[in-house]
């Protein structure tokens, strides 16, 4: 991943995404987080309305799924529906283990699903693996190459 790609973090709870945040600011690859707090403004942010126009394509999306407004099912069907945004990986990132939670964001599409821990220790080594595999490990659409 490129270093200044920016990580799309779509997720409701302030303290979580200040615990999240504040993980993202020690882990081994740097990580620009872009914090939107409903679906609405998540997907202002990807097509670049209002805002957020001209921001940065993410290298990936962290999606929570239990949102007022807009789901994140509902985001994630309308990302993958579209061409232009459907390479970009989804990982799920909730609290829900209902196994109708799991199934459901793979079926719309979803590249990962991860439970969402307490802020903590457990969640900062959720967040490290996250980052070990889809930050450091796994080659990105765009950089192979790929047209967007």
């Amino acid at each position: 991943m490129s270093l200044h790609r920016p990580v799309l973090l779509v997720e409701d709870s302030d303290a979580d995404a200040v615990a999240l945040e504040r993980i993202a600011s020690r882990l081994d690859v740097p990580v620009s987080v872009i914090r939107v707090s409903d679906g609405e403004s998540a997907l202002d942010y990807l097509y670049g309305r209002g805002a957020y126009a001209g921001a940065s394509r993410p290298a990936l999306v962290l999606l929570d799924l239990h949102m007022p407004g807009m789901s994140g099912r509902e985001v994630l069907a309308q990302l993958k529906a579209d061409p232009k945004l459907r390479r970009i990986p989804v990982i799920i990132f909730s609290s829900s283990e209902d196994p109708e939670d799991v199934e459901g964001a793979y079926l719309d599409g979803a590249n990962s699903y991860l439970f969402k821990p307490e802020p903590g220790e457990a969640l900062e080594a959720t967040a490290r693996a996250l980052q070990a595999f889809w930050l450091s490990a796994a080659r990105l659409p765009e950089e192979t190459g790929a047209a967007t």
